[in-house]
């Protein structure tokens, strides 16, 4: 049985060797007959030892393949075999694997040999993002934004009514003037070392003023307070008004990405703000010790003091609502960082607030922040006109109606002169009168009247809820003392002392406190303006420098 197998491999082993090979080297057609003849080669050539233990030789195996392309041919459809195939996406994606599974075992072997070079690059690339964060915000402060000032002109097709209109717009005009002057003096001139309170009634020019001197420097930017809700808008608002965008994908994702290991993160609101207000303070060290971001220092770079200071106005601070925790904080770390950058003369930081938010025992500002800091601000108080400026303001809008002068202002001067004694020289007052007589076809007196009127209104409501809360006979005592200060002008209120502080030892503190809060009087005491003080001397019957009248001819003297 052993020799028969024997003799079979053997027989299939010379076929298989010799037949595919001469028809490989013959070339004949697939169709070609093929007849197994016996092996005629030794018998001791092979053996089924060898036969069993050892694997087919190359060269056989290659017959073999030659042999399976000649059986089975060539398909007429198929494309040449030197045709280049068409690129797909699968092989762009394989390639991009490649070329990324090779760079970053490049990158890494790099990090791996030469660590403090990679580390170095890693912290000059970090320097850079925050060096364009500073730029970017210095960049922004710097930019015009006309509608930080309210003087953008009017854009109207009617040239007539344009003209007409246009005067009562503010175009840069300073009606403050000591105030002003000592603020350039003193707080934006460098070195910074306090930063800066405006407070004054409602309407007498707070805004207008610091607006207006800030349009002068190199850097700045203002924050209104009167649209903000809560810490999130505080946030949202002041990284506008500065510049930072919080979004940023290059400053933030990744950045946070290669040096932190994810995204950048604030646990509160708050955090949020701190990290805002760090930003800042860091951009105007920039600012300080970089003198290509300001070009009057340009070219003296050892003297950093020729460097101006970035000035951020926070406007009517003491209309954030602090009822609630996390504004109180905010509020607090606005005047920490205020007082920080003042003593470090890195920024400027002015606040505008009314009276009463930094009175001790009513003032909400002067409950959150503490005294040591309060003391160490400039306060200014904005209060109403000089009767000089007031005449002017009144010139600049009704005095010169049309920009067409006339000979002479006799009457127009007596007119204006009607307007102080009845609503004062307070600037919100002087606003209103002005734009009733631009605007409607009224007399001087018809406006002042009205405006009249509706202040007696307003003082009667006010003291009627007085009584309410004091009783009658301490309102009688009230209305006493009021009387003998009916006739002191706003304007002469500094030379009158602090007369709140009497009311209050007479007994009449609690009732201050409300006609304070309903704005009827000031801080110190007076009436907040002469237009309150004229209406409270109608409710009670006493006589005034001028009652208008309700004449219905309009005076021409008023604009000739």
């Amino acid at each position: 049985m052993l020799s028969i197998a024997s003799a079979g491999r053997r027989t299939a082993s010379a076929t298989i060797r010799f037949y595919p090979l001469a028809a490989a080297q013959s070339g004949w057609a697939s169709s070609t007959r093929h007849v197994s003849t016996p092996s005629r080669q030794p018998t001791h050539a092979f053996s089924s030892t060898s036969v069993a233990s050892n694997e087919l030789p190359l060269k056989t195996l290659r017959d073999l393949l030659v042999l399976s392309k000649d059986v089975q041919g060539i398909d007429a459809n198929a494309p040449p075999a030197n045709e280049k195939k068409p690129t797909t996406a699968a092989d762009f994606l394989t390639l991009m694997s490649q070329i990324i599974l090779v760079g970053s075992t490049g990158f890494l072997l790099y990090c791996a040999v030469f660590p403090n070079q990679m580390s170095n690059m890693l912290e000059n690339y970090k320097e850079q993002l925050t060096q364009r964060r500073h730029d970017r915000i210095l960049e922004f402060m710097t930019s015009e934004r006309p509608y930080l000032s309210g003087s953008v002109e009017r854009a109207t097709k009617n040239a007539s009514e344009d003209s007409a209109t246009s005067s009562l717009m503010f175009h840069n005009e300073i009606y403050h003037t000591e105030v002003a002057g000592d603020i350039k003096k003193v707080l934006l001139q460098a070195p910074v070392l306090r930063y800066g309170i405006l407070t004054g009634p409602t309407g007498s020019g707070k805004s207008r003023l610091i607006r207006t001197l800030v349009k002068e420097e190199t850097h700045y930017a203002v924050l209104s307070m009167g649209l903000i809700s809560g810490v999130k808008s505080l946030v949202d608002a002041l990284s506008e008004e500065i510049g930072y965008d919080f979004d940023d994908w290059t400053e933030r994702m990744l950045q946070g990405y290669l040096f932190n290991g994810s995204t950048v993160s604030f646990p509160t609101q708050l955090d949020k703000l701190a990290f805002l207000l760090d930003e800042f303070e860091e951009a105007c060290w920039s600012l300080k010790f970089n003198a290509k971001h300001d070009p009057a220092a340009a070219g003296n770079s050892t003297n950093k003091t020729n460097v101006k200071r970035p000035v951020l106005v926070l406007d009517d601070i003491d209309l954030l609502d602090t009822s609630d925790k996390d504004t109180r904080q905010a509020v607090r770390m606005l005047f920490n960082s205020a007082n920080k950058w003042a003593r470090e003369d890195t920024a400027l930081v002015v606040f505008t607030t009314g009276n009463a938010s930094l009175m001790d025992e009513t003032g909400e500002i002067a409950k959150i922040v503490r005294p040591e800091v309060l003391e160490l601000a400039k306060v200014y108080n904005v209060g109403c006109l000089t009767p000089e400026s007031a005449d002017r303001f009144l010139m600049d809008r009704i005095g010169v109606y049309g920009g067409v002068k006339g000979a002479g202002f006799q009457a127009g001067d007596l007119e204006r002169k009607k307007v102080q004694w009845v609503v004062g020289t307070k600037m919100f007052d002087l606003i209103k009168v002005c734009d009733e007589l631009v605007k409607k076809d009224l007399s001087v007196d018809q406006v002042l009247h009205a405006q009249l009127s509706e202040a007696v209104a307003d003082v009667r409501r006010a003291f009627d809820d007085v009584g309410n809360v004091v009783g009658e006979r301490q309102m009688r005592s009230l209305c006493r003392w009021m009387d003998s200060i009916s006739h002191i002008p706003v304007s002469e209120a500094a030379s009158k002392g602090h007369l709140f502080e009497e009311a209050r030892r007479k007994g009449f503190g609690d009732a201050m406190k409300f006609l304070l809060g309903r704005d009827v009087v000031s801080s110190n005491g007076l009436f907040s303006s002469d237009l309150i003080r004229n209406a409270y001397c109608k409710y009670r019957n006493i006589p005034i420098t001028y009652t208008p009248t309700l004449e219905t001819k309009k005076s021409r003297g008023w604009f000739y």
